[in-house]
């Protein structure tokens, strides 16, 4: 009868024993590879429903994410405005060379017009080379020109004819490029022009009607 009685109490105590947990490391790793079944199960599922949906809606073709893309255009390739025509005087008249500018605020166009002409001028010695133009600024048909005092300086040495032939392509290279001007203002270094010889620069100037 003893022996019978201690039969249930071995069982009661291997019943309470606690089941011991795997190591730390093995149970990570489980719990990885779990995650990984899971993600791969999801990934083949959503890409089996979207090939049912494409087959039910009749759309061919892998579906894929269009990423516009923005072509940068060599300044070579750009689109230009009309050629610009820069005047020169030649032997008593004028001469006309073309000058590809690219598009932009009108001020800043006829400024980097204006330095062309300087260039083409000063490697003909009418003009200082170190002549520039400080600002442009328009008001309606009305362009103020602000230049430095070389620029001056060297429309000083010319005779009247020359001055005014200079005076000519230069009005003419402004007014026929860039519409709506019609007048030219100078100023000088910020300030009226004063010059009044060979030319006078104290008043504006605009071309003489066409006859």
């Amino acid at each position: 009868m003893e022996k019978r009685g201690d039969l249930p109490r071995r069982r009661d105590k291997e019943q309470n024993r606690t089941p011991q947990k795997a190591p730390l490391p093995y149970r990570i790793i489980a719990w990885a590879c779990l995650i990984a079944i899971l993600f791969g199960l999801g990934y083949y599922g959503s890409g089996l429903i979207l090939k049912l949906i494409g087959k039910k809606f009749n759309i061919s073709g892998e579906m894929s994410t269009q990423v516009e893309s923005t072509q940068v255009v060599p300044v070579s390739n750009m689109r230009y405005i009309n050629e610009v025509k820069v005047f020169l005087p030649e032997g008593g008249s004028l001469s006309v060379t073309g000058y590809k500018l690219v598009p932009g605020v009108m001020e800043e166009n006829i400024s980097a017009t204006l330095e062309q002409w300087i260039s083409l001028m000063a490697s003909k010695g009418l003009v200082d080379g170190n002549s520039r133009v400080l600002h442009v600024f328009r008001n309606g048909e009305m362009l103020y020109l602000d230049m430095n005092a070389s620029f001056y300086s060297s429309l000083q040495k010319l005779d009247k004819d020359r001055a005014s032939l200079f005076m000519t392509a230069l009005l003419r290279t402004v007014i026929e490029n860039f519409d709506p001007i019609k007048e030219v203002k100078f100023l000088t270094e910020g300030k009226d022009a004063t010059m009044t010889t060979p030319v006078d620069l104290t008043v504006s100037w605009r071309l003489a009607p066409k006859s």
